[in-house]
């Protein structure tokens, strides 16, 4: 697990490059809450067959803040699996996160099963999130999905909380800290996420103070 919580002001610049061996596992669970400036570049080659490669990534632009994530994963032989989630919100007008994303799907990564999501939460005017999932497959029978949505919080969701007599606010809280939890929760240290949990929740609070 990787987790960035710098001070206000700070800069990170980080590098991850993978190669994978036959029948290997690899797991990146990363959450990326602090600094005005961090960047990861992730880099993972699947280099033998039967391999599974998991990343899940939580990036949280507040004020002043720019999260950048860049990943490329390439699949070159027989049975890989891949699974890829992306989540970012922007909980301020000047925040900002950046995804680009690249799955590369080799000509012999045959019966190949690999997914890549970006969920993204603008919750005021003006956030920004540019997102570039890139999914390509040069084999021929492999099972490969995509998707990308970036949006505020449904009005479902919402409606959903307030039939059952939860206030506006508390509703929309509850929503935007659980958007981020599934990622958190994967990082497996209890005191460690439980510190993480309440960084997300201070930010996401100064977040709704300022609507």
């Amino acid at each position: 697990g990787y987790v960035n919580g710098e001070a206000q002001g700070g800069a990170h610049f980080k590098a991850t490059l993978v190669t994978q061996a036959e029948g290997s596992s690899y797991e990146l669970v990363e959450a990326r809450l602090g600094g005005s400036l961090s960047r990861h570049d992730v880099g993972v080659s699947q280099a033998g067959p039967d391999t599974v490669t998991s990343m899940r990534h939580f990036l949280l632009a507040g004020e002043g803040q720019l999260q950048d994530l860049h990943t490329k994963l390439s699949l070159n032989h027989p049975r890989g699996k891949a699974d890829q989630l992306h989540k970012c919100i922007a909980s301020a007008a000047t925040g900002k996160g950046v995804f680009d994303g690249n799955v590369k799907v080799n000509k012999l990564a045959q019966k190949t099963d690999a997914g890549q999501l970006s969920r993204n939460l603008l919750l005021v005017p003006k956030a920004t999130v540019n997102v570039k999932p890139n999914l390509q497959i040069i084999a021929d029978d492999v099972k490969c999905t995509h998707g990308c949505a970036v949006s505020d919080l449904s009005e479902e969701e919402l409606f959903y909380f307030r039939a059952r007599g939860v206030s506006y606010d508390q509703a929309r809280q509850a929503l935007v800290y659980s958007f981020g939890a599934e990622v958190i929760q994967d990082l497996k240290y209890e005191q460690l996420v439980k510190r993480i949990q309440q960084d997300v929740r201070d930010c996401l609070n100064r977040a709704v103070a300022d609507m």
